[in-house]
């Protein structure tokens, strides 16, 4: 069987491709307030989730280990307590609601784009190319790299960058 010189599956890229990622970058730059909104809100995602251990650990050492305090006293805190918790996940629960949607809104503008440009160029391709490669390894080339795409933009930086902002504060307060 021929090979139609297709020989892509022998070629692996590097992250030090002179402009990879500026090419990847410039599909990023119209989103660039969008983006910073969705860093802000993984702050704060962050921050509520970093905040649920503390409330707790102020529910146990204030009013359940402390001796000193009437019953009354304890529940009144104790309720102050789990009102707060419960806000606070519901806000953080609404908060990385939005960033998902934020980001997936991103991700998919972005990829429409990206498909929108990439049927462009094939139709500037040379008729006398098509003859040459197998029409299921074009259209799966088309689709699976931009849904690859897709999955990097929405799942993967984003996981990346939440686990770090996440192990950096809890670093911080681990020190502080």
């Amino acid at each position: 069987m021929r090979n139609f010189g297709y020989f892509e599956e022998d070629y692996t890229a590097s992250l030090s491709e002179k402009g990879l990622w500026g090419r990847i970058i410039t599909y990023i730059r119209p989103f660039r307030f969008p983006f910073a909104m969705a860093v802000l809100l993984s702050l704060f995602v962050t921050t509520c989730a970093l905040a649920l251990p503390w409330i707790m650990q102020q529910a146990i050492d204030l009013y359940i280990t402390s001796p000193d305090l009437t019953f009354e006293t304890r529940m009144a805190g104790l309720s102050d307590n789990v009102l707060l918790y419960g806000v606070l996940i519901c806000i953080g629960f609404i908060t990385s609601f939005l960033q998902v949607l934020l980001l997936e809104w991103i991700g998919q503008s972005i990829m429409q784009r990206l498909r929108q440009d990439l049927f462009s160029h094939l139709l500037k391709v040379n008729l006398r190319y098509f003859s040459t490669q197998p029409v299921g390894r074009l259209v799966t080339r088309l689709t699976n790299d931009v849904q690859n795409m897709h999955e990097m933009f929405t799942s993967i930086m984003v996981t990346i960058f939440n686990d770090l902002l996440r192990m950096a504060c809890i670093l911080g307060l681990l020190l502080y």
